[in-house]
C-alpha cells in the first residue's frame, strides 16, 4: 500500500526507481561497457567484474557457457586468446532501435535487443559477420549495474 510511504516520498527519504528513460540510459551504458571490455579490450578480469558472482550465460549454439563469474571470465579469456592467435579482433554493435529496457522488482532490469558482430582481420578491414538477439537481466549492486543472466540466441550470418 502506497499511502503510508507518501510522506516519506515527499520528504525524499524513500529511494525512487529511475525514470524509464534514465533506466534505459543506465542499462545501455552498462551494456556498452561490458561488451567493449569483453570484446574490444579483451580484458577478461574487468569483464567478469561487471557480472554478479552467480551470473549465467546461455548461447543458442554453445549451450550454457557460464554458470558463474569465473566461468564467464574464462570464456572471455578463451575467446580473446583465439582471436589473438587467429589475427582477428571482434566488435559487438548494439542495434539501437531494437533496445528495450524494463524495470524488474528488487533492483533489477530486463534488457532485450539485437546485436551485430564485426571481425577485423589481419588486413585491418572490419567485416560484419553475424547478428543475434539477446536478453539480459541486470542487477544493481552497490549502485552498479551488473549482468546477472545473459541469453544470446537466433545467431545467423550477416546478410
Amino acid at each position: 500500500m502506497l499511502l503510508p510511504t507518501l510522506p516519506l516520498l515527499a520528504a525524499g527519504l524513500v529511494a525512487t526507481a529511475p525514470s524509464t528513460d534514465d533506466l534505459r540510459q543506465q542499462i545501455r551504458q552498462a551494456d556498452t561497457q561490458l561488451f567493449a571490455v569483453a570484446f574490444e579490450a579483451c580484458d577478461a578480469d574487468r569483464a567478469a567484474a561487471m557480472t554478479t558472482e552467480d551470473m549465467e550465460f546461455f548461447h543458442d549454439k554453445d549451450g550454457k557457457s557460464a554458470s558463474n563469474r569465473e566461468d564467464f571470465r574464462r570464456s572471455v579469456a578463451n575467446m580473446c586468446s583465439n582471436a589473438r592467435k587467429g589475427g582477428w579482433s571482434l566488435r559487438r554493435e548494439l542495434v539501437e532501435p531494437s533496445l528495450q529496457v524494463f524495470p524488474l522488482h528488487d533492483e533489477r532490469a530486463l534488457e532485450i535487443g539485437d546485436h551485430r558482430f564485426h571481425e577485423r582481420g589481419k588486413d585491418g578491414v572490419e567485416r560484419w559477420v553475424g547478428q543475434a538477439r539477446f536478453i539480459q537481466v541486470w542487477r544493481r549492486v552497490d549502485g552498479r549495474w551488473l549482468a546477472e543472466r545473459v541469453i544470446s540466441y537466433d545467431h545467423h550470418a550477416a546478410d
